[in-house]
């Protein structure tokens, strides 16, 4: 009962939605309930001579993850992560990011009751192909990455994936306080500034609970040279958005994503010292950058804005929990302006 109740959800936006948006939707419905079929009580994974002894050691880990990270919130623990599913892929889903060839922003796509999303997840691998072709056929830039893990907001109680395994320590531990912060707090139809927040946190949260050892201290060194190259990206980014409003800006953007930035990238690379320089190996569109700026363009922002905190995470969070709650109550949505100007006093 638990996994139909809400597919019914599904059922009553066929009243509402294209045929091609039907079948998006089916086909999703159909990928989730095979997820959450297929899990397994975490006891009967653990007890599974079948599964790698490392792999029942990060199930162990998440578990203890969430048992901290709720406790640190004092919120009541939610049914999350209680069972693990077994996939036989390289991915949970397969993102699919879309701009027009003359902007630096995603294409939303929106469905009643559900809101609107800039980007589209397939569970399956040739379904999100399928769209990347329908979308550059109709003339989009694309962007298509392999999704590891992912959230349902409440909606079903999200099972450990297999994918979760693929994760390093401090990677696995990052992610899950980043999908567990998706529990405590979700901003309706702000996809941007949920995915910044949860990034936010997620860190935060890794530096709590690790405390403090010799190898956290390489950890934060790494993660600091990787803001340093975010923040390069930004830049980047907004010399493209300026190309772009150019007469010759064809020429010009070829130029700048095959050369300019490759070299800015190496050049920042080797400045920081990052032997894997992984923006120079991703094929840079309007998409990509897009996808970049959905997750990363507000850090540097909530970043500086909790500082006014001194590092209080619960202070923060209070602030920004109430800071929502007086946004929704005086309708200041119905404004135009969105939850992040507001908080940002942008």
């Amino acid at each position: 009962m638990d996994i139909l109740r809400p597919l019914r959800g599904i059922f009553v936006l066929t009243l509402f939605v294209s045929c091609a948006k039907l079948s998006y939707l089916t086909e999703q419905g159909i990928g989730q309930v095979k997820i959450l079929t297929n899990a397994r009580e975490n006891k009967e994974v653990l007890s599974d001579p079948k599964i790698k002894e490392i792999d029942k050691e990060k199930i162990k880990k998440i578990s203890a993850y969430k048992k901290f990270f709720y406790e640190y919130w004092q919120k009541k623990p939610s049914d999350i992560y209680e069972k693990t599913t077994i996939l036989n892929r390289d991915a949970v889903t397969y993102l699919v990011i879309a701009s027009k060839p003359r902007e630096i922003k995603a294409k939303k796509e929106c469905f009643p009751f559900y809101g609107c999303f800039p980007y589209l997840g397939f569970f399956k691998k040739e379904s999100a192909r399928e769209h990347v072709k329908q979308l550059e056929e109709n003339g989009h830039e694309t962007y298509m990455r392999r999704v590891l893990a992912y959230s349902t907001l409440g909606t079903f109680n999200d099972p450990i994936l297999s994918t979760f395994f693929l994760y390093d320590e401090y990677g696995l531990a990052e992610t899950i306080f980043h999908e567990l912060f998706h529990t405590i707090l979700f901003i309706d139809d702000e996809v941007d500034l949920n995915e910044n927040l949860a990034n936010f946190f997620g860190k935060a949260m890794v530096y709590k609970y690790f405390n403090q050892s010799k190898k956290l201290d390489k950890y934060y060194q790494q993660e600091k040279k990787y803001a340093f190259l975010r923040e390069e990206i930004v830049i980047q980014s907004k010399k493209l958005e300026e190309i772009l409003s150019d007469e010759d800006w064809k020429s010009k953007k070829k130029r700048f994503v095959e050369v300019i930035f490759p070299e800015s990238m190496k050049k920042k690379c080797d400045e920081l010292a990052i032997d894997n320089c992984w923006p120079v190996k991703l094929k840079w569109n309007s998409a990509t950058f897009s996808a970049f700026n959905t997750y990363e363009k507000s850090q540097n922002e909530i970043k500086a804005f909790s500082e006014s905190f001194s590092g209080d995470l619960k202070d923060l969070f209070q602030f920004v929990t109430k800071k929502y709650d007086k946004y929704r109550e005086d309708d200041i949505e119905d404004t135009g302006k969105s939850f992040e100007k507001y908080l940002l006093g942008k």
